[in-house]
């Protein structure tokens, strides 16, 4: 036991003496070594800009073939329902009531020894008259200042 403590006072006396207990900074005037570039931390940060930079070219690739990818699967399901609907309308058109009932709607076509009796005056009609009568052009209101203003805006936005 003995042995320990004068171990111990043997290294606190050493510590004070050679001045172990205070702090090793330099003073304040006194300039410091300057500080070391770290390589390491320096190549690790370029290994990871270069991998970076080899990821993102493959990987926006890979987003615009997927975009593509989509859009033809949207335009094949597009034309598989238009070609369903022509598979029907050709089998509709194998029939005699179908034929018949487009000539009937389409044509104005009625089967021999059948009278027909034309109504006017029909709700209905009455817009379809007024959309196929030609209308007169309406007679230009803008002027000439409108115009250029119109357009020195079209320039300027």
């Amino acid at each position: 036991m003995a042995s320990r403590e004068q171990r111990r006072l043997a290294q606190a006396t050493s510590a004070a003496g050679s001045g172990a207990g205070r702090s090793r900074r330099a003073p304040a005037g006194a300039a410091g070594p300057a500080p070391r570039p770290h390589l390491g931390r320096l190549a690790l940060l370029a290994l990871l800009v270069i991998g970076a930079a080899l990821y993102v070219a493959p990987l926006r690739d890979y987003f615009a073939q997927q975009d593509r990818y989509m859009q033809a699967s949207a335009e094949l399901r597009a034309a598989r329902q238009d070609n369903a609907a022509l598979a029907r309308e050709v089998d509709r058109l194998a029939t005699k009531a179908y034929i018949a009932q487009l000539a009937r709607s389409d044509s104005m076509l009625v089967p021999p020894g059948t009278q027909v009796f034309v109504i006017k005056g029909l709700p209905g009609e009455d817009d379809e008259d007024d959309l196929a009568a030609p209308t007169a052009p309406v007679e230009a209101s803008i002027s000439v200042l409108d115009r250029i203003e119109d357009l020195w805006r079209t320039l300027l936005y």
